[in-house]
């Protein structure tokens, strides 16, 4: 007796049957809420650092240091 096997899918056009297992009526704002807490972090560890942070460095020493 042969095992049934499903037939792969051949993204991107089968992409949406995604939706048939996660419902977006459930599970989109707790994404977007994940999405929201990564791109926090990622700025807080930006802004923290002084090597990123725009508003922390003096633009005129930086300029002057090249120059020099």
């Amino acid at each position: 007796m042969s095992e049934y096997r499903a037939k792969r899918p051949s993204n991107p056009s089968d992409d949406w049957k995604l939706w048939l297992v996660v419902n977006p009526g459930t599970w989109l704002m707790p994404i977007l809420m994940a999405v929201l807490v990564v791109a926090l972090a990622v700025h807080a560890f930006v802004y923290a650092n002084d090597n990123y942070n725009p508003l922390r460095s003096d633009v005129t020493t930086v300029q002057a240091e090249e120059v020099a």
